[in-house]
């Protein structure tokens, strides 16, 4: 079994860390780089069990000794990014954040943050998570799981035949890698950061020491291996997407690309192996862990300041580079000396146990003593927090109405004593604009019913293919239509979507998160056929409500500020960043401009009254605030402030009734395809001021 030093090895980290550095950076070219984790698992499975094995050959496997060389490696590092996190924290992070940050800071230590991020935030591709300083810890948890069990299933089965190791970690892989395709469709968020359905890849690597390159391998086949390897990962990081379906099946490309080119280069040189072994590379592999552990809190320290969870690119190269340095520091002074080669290689078994407890223990208390504290609140003056508080709370009615499961249960808005007369039917722009809905309602004496559910457009015959639960959503919309059947007391229905972002398929410049895809009928989803599909739906969807004869209120594209507007606005009074600028009227005019087109023609064709959002929201810029108060909750849905203040004066222009002469030009020119004809009359009301 080959146990040499590797240059190439090191060359395939450099791969991985700079795949997943430049994607996590927003850097063009890259949108799968993620995948670069999966590279890791599959390296860090091999080495590992190479060392297991010849220990448990050699008759000397150590336990506290394999233990004691993890946390050499591991932990001096993820010691001082912790603390350097909780540090830069106290500056930067409001009270909320801050305690979230003590809390993954524990669940670090525990090596149980994978679990944390898991039930605490979710998609790991929302936009949401790029303010998350230690998100990235949950693959470290995931290796050191591995690291924790891996051990004692070997000494388990360290006196079967050999045969039999490589059937049990076999068996163990494609059990893993079966649950791993179950999860992507049944539990996608559990699968993405859980060991057991990431086992698998750590598996893979394990098999490789098992089953090494044989010496007769010919030259060219483990060249073709080894170019074929690095195609796999070199084209999941360009392919792939955030709106990849990921692990499951899509993980086998990097996985086995990486397998490849470790087997190609086990028993001699190969091109690749050659390409790998550059100087560059080595040394990009050698300080890979401290720069992946250093990365992704620079970006987000960015990310704060500049109050974007998308970078310019310069300032995106910036932070690449200064990772770099911090990383080169980390691995100098920080790794280096607790290695084998290091000034502190001499600490006793003992001390080590005992200075590496002590420091966790250190760092624990630290984050406990600031989540009990709620953050060490005190540091934010009292006023700041308030109108945080406020502008980020959702209303009672969005919250008790925007439908959390399956049951699709029709949630009762306005005057409650009365009949539903008004049903509100679309995704979490729809539940942002509840509170000013059932305000518009009382103030008529009024009954309505509010049928919402996040990501999940009324748009029928459509599906959302990028991460959520389209099947779900495809229940959700026909319980609506169920509901709608049974009620014909419900007279008018009022439609709500994030129009642009479904149209574009993209987010706006600042935000990030992944593409949102559609799909008609169960096609392959593109960004680049979503105005197909959002025509097709919408005029599904309208057709068979003017069928039954009912009004519908279209309301249209609500501006896209591209960052969090009540944190932003909170952190310029607190720390001192600036405030960014909100998008022009000109810039948004141009992201939604199908949007608005689509949803015009959709008005004319099957005689709907659209109301215009930005006619109200923007002039020469798109406002944020009314005075100090948010008109956001976030960066595009509207706060429960904004929702009162504005939604009213909406529907009630929607009942200003007026033929827009102008519509004809209009729509031969920016005509969607996929909507048949119907009604050549609408009804379009805009209102100028509010």
């Amino acid at each position: 079994m080959a146990s040499g030093y590797r240059k190439d090895i090191d060359g395939l980290r450099a791969v991985a860390v700079l795949s997943v550095v430049l994607n996590h950076a927003g850097l063009p070219g890259v949108p799968g780089g993620y995948v670069g984790v999966d590279v890791f698992f599959v390296i860090s499975g091999y080495l590992i069990s190479q060392i297991l094995l010849r220990e448990i050959a050699e008759e000397r496997l150590s336990l506290a000794a394999f233990y004691e060389r993890r946390a050499r490696r591991i932990l001096p590092a993820l010691f001082v990014v912790l603390a350097a996190c909780l540090l830069g924290g106290w500056f930067l992070l409001l009270p909320a954040e801050y305690t979230a940050l003590a809390q993954s800071t524990t669940a670090t230590l525990l090596f149980v943050s994978n679990v944390w991020f898991w039930l605490g935030t979710g998609d790991y591709f929302h936009a949401s998570v790029a303010f998350e300083p230690l998100l990235h810890t949950w693959s470290l948890a995931v290796e050191e799981q591995f690291y924790l069990l891996y051990p004692l299933l070997l000494m388990a089965v360290a006196r079967w035949p050999r045969r039999k190791w490589g059937a049990t970690i076999a068996v163990l892989t494609l059990s893993s890698f079966a649950l791993s395709v179950w999860a992507l469709r049944h539990e996608s968020v559990a699968g993405f950061y859980l060991a057991p359905t990431r086992a698998w890849e750590l598996g893979i690597g394990a098999l490789l020491a098992l089953y090494p390159a044989p010496e007769r391998a010919t030259r060219s086949s483990r060249h073709a291996a080894a170019v074929l390897g690095l195609c796999l990962i070199c084209g999941s990081v360009v392919l792939f997407s955030g709106s990849t379906p990921f692990p499951g099946v899509a993980a086998l490309a990097p996985c086995v690309g990486a397998a490849l080119v470790i087997w190609a280069g086990a028993v001699g040189q190969t091109v690749v192996g050659r390409l790998l072994s550059y100087r560059g590379l080595v040394f990009i592999g050698l300080i890979s862990y401290s720069l992946y552990l250093w990365h992704w809190p620079v970006l987000v320290t960015a990310r704060l300041i500049a109050g974007q969870a998308e970078l310019p690119v310069g300032t995106a190269i910036l932070c690449t580079a200064v990772s770099c340095a911090m990383a080169w520091g980390s691995w100098r002074f920080v790794e280096r000396p607790f290695r084998r080669q290091g000034a502190l290689r001499n600490i006793s078994r003992p001390k080590v146990f005992t200075a590496a407890t002590s420091s966790a223990a250190l760092l624990i208390c630290m984050a406990l003593l600031v989540s009990s504290t709620d953050g060490f609140a005190n540091r934010v003056p009292p006023d700041v927090l308030q109108v945080h508080a406020h502008a980020t709370a959702r209303g009672e009615i969005d919250i008790r109405c925007r439908s959390p499961g399956p049951g699709h249960i029709p949630c009762p808005i306005g005057a409650q004593q009365q009949p539903p007369e008004v049903l509100v039917w679309g995704d979490s722009h729809a539940g942002a604009m509840l509170p000013g809905v059932s305000d518009w309602l009382e103030s008529f004496g009024q009954g309505g019913v509010a049928m919402v559910r996040n990501a999940c457009a009324p748009l029928l015959g459509v599906a959302r293919l990028d991460g959520s639960d389209g099947s779900a959503c495809a229940a959700h919309n026909h319980s609506v239509q169920d509901y709608l059947e049974a009620h014909t007391e419900i007279r008018t229905v009022i439609l709500v979507a994030r129009w642009p972002l479904l149209v574009e398929g993209t987010r706006p410049a600042g935000e990030a998160g992944a593409l949102a895809l559609l799909s008609i009928d169960g096609e392959p989803g593109h960004p680049v056929g979503n105005a197909r599909a959002v025509a097709h739906g919408l005029s599904n969807t309208l057709r068979w409500l003017r069928t039954s004869g009912r009004e519908v209120i279209l309301i249209g594209s609500v501006p896209e500020i591209g960052f969090h507007v009540p944190k932003a606005l909170a952190r310029s009074r607190f720390a001192g960043t600036q405030m960014p600028a909100p998008p022009s009227r000109a810039a948004f005019d141009v992201r939604s401009a199908r949007a608005d087109a689509l949803l015009l023609t959709a008005a004319i064709r099957h005689d709907a009254r659209l109301v215009r959002p930005s006619d109200v929201l923007c002039s020469t810029k798109c406002r944020i605030l009314d005075g100090e108060r948010p008109l956001y909750f976030d960066d595009d849905h509207l706060s429960p402030h904004a929702a009162r203040n504005l939604v009213p004066g909406w529907l009630d222009s929607a009942r200003e009734i007026r033929t827009v002469a102008q519509a004809g030009p209009l729509l031969k020119q920016n005509e969607p395809a996929g909507d048949p004809g119907g009604p050549a009359q609408t009804r379009v009301s805009s209102r100028d001021s509010q």
